[in-house]
């Protein structure tokens, strides 16, 4: 990519700026912006140290072809190094979003990915009808796991802008299932092993009194004990997928018990603690802290496109064992934010703009770390 196309504006419009506000941490690049990443998105942390992530992002050829299908699989080995598992080439017209990993409790499928993704390349399948889609271990590509039903009336009940949420584990509420979230039709749907996919909850009326654009529903984390044994949805309120991106954002949290009904209250809390990552034992005097990306008011939620370059307002946000909270990292420019440990080393990706909501056809995606030395 880089051989072929002068990128010095990019790198310069992406550079990396972070400041670190604890000592014994160092900040660096592994995967810049501006050479080969998009819209990388961090899974998990596989037992050899290798990190699994997906790329909304970038064609077999460069340029762009609104007919082709777009982004990759790939880890991060230890070494730095970039192991592809499904080039574009094998995308067909698919793209890939949100890499999960499925627990034993949905056998047979233990042990493999599951992303949501669209069906059509580009802008114009970002509104479209999205898919489940499923990766097994060693091959070349992705396969359809289900097709996602039109539910509710929000945006014509299209199952648009749909994103991963979690597995139902063993003795919880849920267990087997799986489910996944349309921003577009604000609907959270339940996927089965069988490849069943029906609608969960519609988060409108009746069910609340306003329509919230679901962004995450998962069982409540140790870190917020007063939740324990229920499941939460975090999502934004009054809004949908199909919305600009010019209104005042009102996050908010809501219960769901474990025979699926919605307490229609929202808890007020903002930040998206269900994202929050606990840091092992080995990132110094921080293991058993909380991190999370707070993105500095950055939306990519939207249909919104990007034409300035993104501001440098994002932060990292630690919070200690009491439940005070500090910032650990900030001035870079957030967009989705996501946040793997793997022993000494936080492991952050930033998507930059939009490639395929936003239209924005260049790698200014990258991965870099921030790792503690003493």
């Amino acid at each position: 990519m880089t051989s072929t196309v002068d990128y010095s504006w990019l790198r310069a419009e992406r550079a990396a700026k972070f400041i670190i506000h604890e000592p014994g941490f160092v900040h660096r690049e592994i995967a810049p912006a501006g050479e080969h990443l998009y819209d990388p998105q961090l899974g998990w942390r596989e037992r050899d140290g290798s990190i699994f992530f997906s790329d909304i992002g970038g064609q077999e050829q460069y340029g762009w072809d609104p007919q082709k299908g777009h982004g990759a699989i790939a880890r991060l080995k230890p070494n730095g190094q970039i192991e592809y598992l499904v080039r574009p080439g094998n995308m067909g017209t698919y793209m890939p979003l949100c890499p999960v990993l499925a627990p034993e409790e949905f056998a047979p499928h233990q042990g493999c990915a599951f992303l949501t993704g669209q069906t059509y390349p580009g802008r114009a399948g970002a509104t479209r009808t999205h898919a489940v889609f499923i990766y097994r271990p060693g091959a070349d590509r992705m396969e359809l796991f289900c097709e996602v039903p039109h539910a509710g009336t929000v945006s014509g009940g299209v199952p648009g802008a749909l994103v991963t949420g979690w597995f139902g584990k063993k003795n919880g509420p849920f267990e087997g299932d799986f489910f996944v979230i349309s921003l577009m039709n604000c609907v959270i749907y339940r996927v089965t092993p069988d490849r069943r996919c029906e609608p969960f909850l519609i988060l409108d009326k009746p069910l609340l009194p306003e329509v919230v654009m679901p962004l995450d529903f998962g069982p409540a984390p140790e870190w917020m004990p007063e939740h324990a044994g229920h499941w939460l949805i975090f999502g934004q309120r009054n809004t949908k997928f199909t919305d600009e991106a010019d209104r005042e954002v009102r996050w908010a949290h809501w219960r769901v018990s474990a025979d699926g009904k919605i307490d229609p209250t929202p808890i007020d809390e903002p930040r998206n603690l269900m994202s929050g990552v606990k840091a092992p034992p080995e990132f110094g005097p921080f293991g058993g802290h909380i991190f999370y990306a707070d993105e500095g008011g950055v939306d990519l939620l939207h249909v919104t496109k990007f034409d300035v370059p993104l501001p440098y307002s994002a932060r990292i946000m630690r919070i200690d064992p009491q439940g005070r909270e500090h910032v650990f990292a900030d001035n870079f420019q957030g967009s989705s934010t996501s946040l793997v440990f793997d022993k000494n080393r936080l492991v952050i990706s930033l998507l930059g703009k939009s490639y395929s909501t936003g239209d924005y056809h260049h790698p200014d995606g990258s991965i870099s770390e921030i790792v503690f030395q003493g």
